[in-house]
């Protein structure tokens, strides 16, 4: 296979994977009663255990390396989720969905900052629609000021916890011998351990009001929107540059708010509609530009 059809395959896989995080939104709505660590414990629990028992072969590649990096790696993750969880509390959910999604334009940033890489200019224009369709998709009216506040900030700090996991993970998985099936197994592991912790330490596992189609939800939950979708985002990484990666992702949000108008009936505004399709055309603008310049 060549390179450049390996690398739409992959540009494939991570849209599969942001689409799985999108299908996240409606289905977390399903369980917000519980608490977010009880929620997020037994979620990774299952992604953990399933990929064990799927994918207990690959244990056979075991290196302090690999394990190394699922450790490092998962303290990104589990960030991301406490940051986001503390953010909301201080903020507007329209103000906290718009920052906590802003890692296609910290990706970039950090790059720079960590290893002096720079945007290309298609990296740049893609990055500037995708922030306008951003804005366009999280507007409200209630957004208020435009200034920071504790939870935006707090929000902010989960996205540059999922950013600093795209560009460590862009490192990790071009490393010899190393196997993004025993990576991700090991990378959940971690996360459902220490969202087991902070579970234990918040009280949360005391909460006993999940119905059974809630607890189905987390499964599922952790059955695609954990271990398929990182397990696809740890292997399709590898071919595609973080910077791209930061962009392909914000299909996520896109794709979330989408699909919760039809499974939910939840409404769209016009600028919200207007968003996302901006958000998918950075995309295509993207990956068309790319193709081209690489076929000169």
């Amino acid at each position: 296979m060549n390179d450049r059809k390996t690398e739409l395959l992959s540009v494939l896989g991570l849209l599969v994977a942001a689409l799985l995080w999108g299908i996240s939104y409606p289905l977390t709505k399903i369980v917000e009663t519980c608490p977010t660590f009880y929620t997020v414990s037994i979620r990774f629990l299952v992604a953990a255990v399933a990929m064990t028992v799927i994918f207990h072969k690959h244990f056979k590649n075991f290196s302090k390396d690999i394990l190394k990096y699922a450790f490092l790696l998962s303290f990104c993750i589990t960030s991301m989720y406490v940051f986001a969880t503390l953010g909301i509390k201080y903020t507007t959910s329209v103000r906290a969905s718009f920052f906590t999604c802003l890692s296609f334009v910290i990706v970039p940033i950090l790059n720079l900052i960590i290893y002096r890489l720079h945007l290309t200019k298609i990296v740049l224009i893609s990055v500037a629609i995708c922030m306008i369709g951003m804005f366009l998709l999280s507007y409200a009216p209630d957004m208020g000021s435009f200034g920071l506040n504790l939870g935006d900030a707090l929000c902010v700090l989960a996205a540059i916890g999922g950013s600093l996991h795209i560009i460590f993970l862009d490192r990790v998985s071009k490393r010899e011998k190393m196997d993004p099936t025993l990576f991700t197994t090991l990378l959940m592991s971690f996360v459902a351990l220490w969202g087991t912790l902070i579970a234990l330490f918040t009280g949360a596992f005391k909460y006993e009001g999940a119905s059974a189609f809630q607890l189905g939800t987390i499964v599922f939950l952790g059955l695609f929107c954990s271990a398929a979708a990182f397990l696809l985002q740890s292997i399709c990484q590898k071919y595609v540059p973080s910077n791209r990666v930061g962009v392909i992702l914000a299909m996520e949000p896109a794709s979330g708010c989408i699909i919760s108008v039809f499974a939910l009936g939840e409404v769209m505004t016009l600028s919200a509609w207007a968003g996302a399709v901006l958000v998918m055309f950075s995309l295509l603008y993207m990956e068309i530009a790319t193709n081209k310049s690489e076929s000169l």
